[in-house]
């Protein structure tokens, strides 16, 4: 997504370098930075649910989740929590481990 200040910063170099080193990331100008989202994709790579919060409040910058136990699980590397959503065609026996690489022996 592109903004007027967003492309100020494109043309001005200089400006970029002193943004990136004196401010947090959560206000640097770049948009759409505290956004999250996840995208479930069938076998043939076709979208099957899309779920996001555009308002970065709950979990900006989803970087990471795992469907456990009925429950998807996300996270990011700039964020102090763990999410858990229910989900509500899941098998609430199915973990992940076992599914991709079968039982312990």
């Amino acid at each position: 997504m592109r903004t007027p200040s967003f492309d100020l910063s494109l043309r001005h170099p200089d400006m970029r370098k002193r943004m990136t080193r004196r401010l947090p990331q959560d206000e640097w100008l770049f948009p759409n930075i505290n956004t999250g989202g996840v995208v479930k994709f069938n076998e043939k790579g076709g979208i099957v649910e899309a779920m996001g919060d555009l308002t970065g409040g709950a979990h900006p910058m989803v970087t990471s989740m795992r469907e456990h136990k009925g429950y998807l699980f996300v996270g990011g590397i700039l964020n102090n929590r763990i999410g858990r959503y229910k989900i509500a065609s899941a098998d609430p026996s199915w973990t992940s481990p076992a599914s991709y690489w079968g039982a312990k022996p």
